[in-house]
């Protein structure tokens, strides 16, 4: 075997004895548990635990950035209220999100209010501020949470939000009717406790720094409406919902559209969060089923805005009215955090379940085709699950110092080498995440090689191609595959290079609700992944690859992954509270998952495309944080002078000069 397939196939992670070197397996230092580590964290409160704070960071509300009453940098508090914006939405067929079927519509979030609002801000790693909450306090031994209720606070009928609404809604998440995946976010958590009308006590079984986080995240729903004795929360399916956010449902037709009107009676519209914050009277759903008729549906004015996250497709955006700027196009900042956005193998399927054969799949993506071809060289290779933040990823070569000295530790802990059991692969402690299309200089490898090598190897492995199906086949199992995956423009052409080494993948066109059935019931083989990146990684994670969620259905463990070394890594990181020590555990995390290649990494934007009608307006201050279609629908306006110019340049079918772009 050459020297580059030695590189991509033969390294130590992938050997059939799973060998490991003893300097590597020896007796070394014990990691801290995640009990020790615990009670650690427990000894050593934050210097602000027992006060009242308006709002909770992961670091501790004395790194809030924000005073009381500041509003964030990113709103117009002077945006008035008013206009209509038209999106294109995903199709519907309920009203509400209860119910293990079916799929609600978009904007029901801003429908029921939460505790607690993020701030998208780029200087804060991760912090809310109160909205139905005007104040939390964390106890002294951090594990039990007060949240203390603005009085003012009501839902749409009226009625006040009290703490015994709260503590439903903290129940509903275990009813039956409500989706069990949800339930790993809550799992620290040992119950709610009403104190007396307007405070709520959240105790912990044991704390981690994103507990408190995920409190402010509690959707409150009226107890009034939802807890009628003798109904079910499916009976509320067909019925408009009521909640204590900003919004209503004025209209809808199932599968078509849906209307969300703005209340004018919204208790917390003069809130400095609130204030610039959702600013459409009116905002309208369509549905659209394929890129092409949501573009016409722009260029002939049903829409107001189209992101565009293929910068091909934004540049087929094109004719009068957008070179008389009737129509914007834009590029803008993208400072959010990367995701993994990737391809998840089905850990499930036999084949699978095989390191060697993933990594083979793996090294067949041919990122700088697809980048060239598809999305105009735009987008960067994922290297790593936190490739935009540099305290949090791990880098190619040898691990060094305590990252390398916890990888052995787990090794050693998890690995069963006899039994061919191995859990954190020598490449993670040697090798460290890299692009499966590049030498080890840096260098890209034709694709043509690869194909080879892929070849090469799969003979070694003992899968034999079989004339008669066109693929191979080992001991009765076929390697043939469906990728559900409906984002990646460039997936055929990845198909066309695995059929080469003789792999057959079919793309799947599957409706959204029998994607959601295939999902949850795990009748999958390969499918588009998203996991969020932060810049403190912890319970976002955990929820995707925890080994307790991965036969539970409906669960975010989607492929199924059980690694007890990942597990113990996730546990540590949700309880770290020093920046440094998640820096450390994140580079741990991101060896292990990329030495096991349980996906295939795809790309990351650059920039973020959009196109609007020149009608709006927008702050001084873009949140690159979060993407171009958030900032439209959260945080611009309708402009009355800018649409007066609109129609008055239409009218005279001359230019309009004073664009924003």
């Amino acid at each position: 075997m050459d020297a580059l397939s030695a590189r991509l196939f033969s390294s130590p992670a992938i050997r059939a004895e799973h060998c490991f070197d003893q300097r590597v397996c020896g007796v070394i230092p014990r990691l801290l548990s995640v009990a020790g580590l615990l009670c650690f964290s427990l000894m050593v409160p934050s210097a602000a635990a027992s006060e009242r704070s308006h709002g909770l960071s992961i670091f501790g509300p004395e790194t809030l950035k924000y005073a009381p009453g500041e509003p964030f940098a990113y709103l117009n508090p002077d945006a008035p209220i008013g206009g209509r914006l038209r999106l294109p939405g995903g199709y519907f067929t309920k009203l509400t999100g209860f119910g293990l079927t079916g799929t609600p519509p978009p904007l029901m979030y801003k429908v029921f209010d939460t505790l607690g609002i993020k701030s998208w801000d780029d200087d804060e790693p991760f912090a809310v501020y109160g909205l139905l909450a005007e104040a939390f306090e964390l106890a002294d031994d951090l594990l039990s949470l007060m949240v203390y209720l603005r009085p003012e606070a009501r839902f749409a009928d009226g009625e006040p939000v009290t703490a015994d609404d709260v503590v439903f809604s903290y129940n509903l998440i275990y009813d039956p009717d409500v989706n069990p995946g949800g339930r790993l976010a809550w799992s620290k958590i040992r119950t709610v406790e009403r104190v007396d009308r307007h405070t709520v006590r959240f105790l912990f079984k044991e704390y981690a720094r994103d507990v408190p986080i995920r409190v402010s995240y509690l959707t409150v729903y009226p107890k009034h409406i939802y807890g009628v004795p003798g109904k079910r929360l499916t009976d509320f399916a067909d019925q408009k919902p009521i909640g204590s956010g900003p919004y209503e449902v004025e209209s809808y037709t199932l599968g078509e559209r849906i209307v969300f009107r703005r209340r004018d009676d919204y208790w917390a519209q003069e809130l400095p969060y609130c204030k610039g914050f959702f600013n459409w009277k009116q905002i309208e759903f369509q549905v659209y089923y394929d890129k092409f008729s949501s573009m016409e549906a722009l260029k002939s004015g049903f829409l107001d805005y189209m992101a565009a996250w293929n910068p091909a497709t934004f540049r087929k955006l094109k004719g009068n009215y957008f070179d008389k700027d009737y129509i914007v196009k834009s590029r803008f900042p993208l400072t959010r955090p990367s995701a993994m956005k990737a391809l998840a193998f089905n850990l499930r399927r036999p084949a699978f379940q095989d390191l060697r054969v993933r990594k083979i799949i793996a090294s067949l993506y041919d990122f700088e085709f697809i980048n060239d071809n598809f999305y105009e060289g735009t987008q960067d290779r994922l290297t790593s699950y936190f490739l935009r933040q540099k305290n949090l990823r791990a880098r190619p070569g040898p691990a060094e110092g305590r990252v390398r000295t916890i990888l052995e530790e787990l090794a050693q802990r998890h690995n069963r080498p006899g039994d061919g059991v191995i859990f954190v692969p020598s490449e993670a402690i040697e090798v460290g995440p890299y692009d499966p299309g590049k030498s080890v200089d840096g260098s890209q490898i034709p694709i043509e090689l690869r194909i080879q090598m892929a070849n090469q190897e799969l003979d070694r492995l003992g899968w034999q191609w079989d004339s008669a199906s066109g693929f191979r086949i080992k001991d009765g199992m076929d390697l043939a595959f469906e990728i559900n995956d409906g984002v990646d423009d460039g997936l055929f052409h990845f198909t066309q290079i695995l059929e080469m080494a003789g792999i057959k993948a079919n793309m799947a066109n599957l409706s959204k609700l029998e994607q959601q059935g295939r999902y949850k019931n795990f009748r999958f083989d390969v499918a588009h992944v998203w996991y969020d990146g932060r810049n403190a990684p912890g319970q976002e994670l955990a929820r995707h690859f925890l080994s307790a969620e991965a036969d539970i259905r409906g669960s975010r463990n989607l492929m199924g992954l059980k690694n007890p070394a990942i597990d113990e890594v996730l546990n540590i990181l949700m309880a770290l509270e020093d920046h440094k020590e998640v820096g450390i555990y994140a580079r741990v995390f991101d060896r292990i998952m990329f030495a096991n290649w349980y996906v295939i990494p795809k790309l990351w934007p650059r920039y973020d495309f959009g196109a609007y009608w020149n009608t709006m307006g927008q702050p001084e201050v873009y949140a690159g944080g979060l993407w171009y279609f958030y900032n439209v629908l959260w945080f611009w306006w309708e402009d009355a002078d800018r649409r007066e110019a609109l129609e008055e340049a239409m009218e005279a079918g001359v230019g309009i000069t004073d664009n924003y772009d």
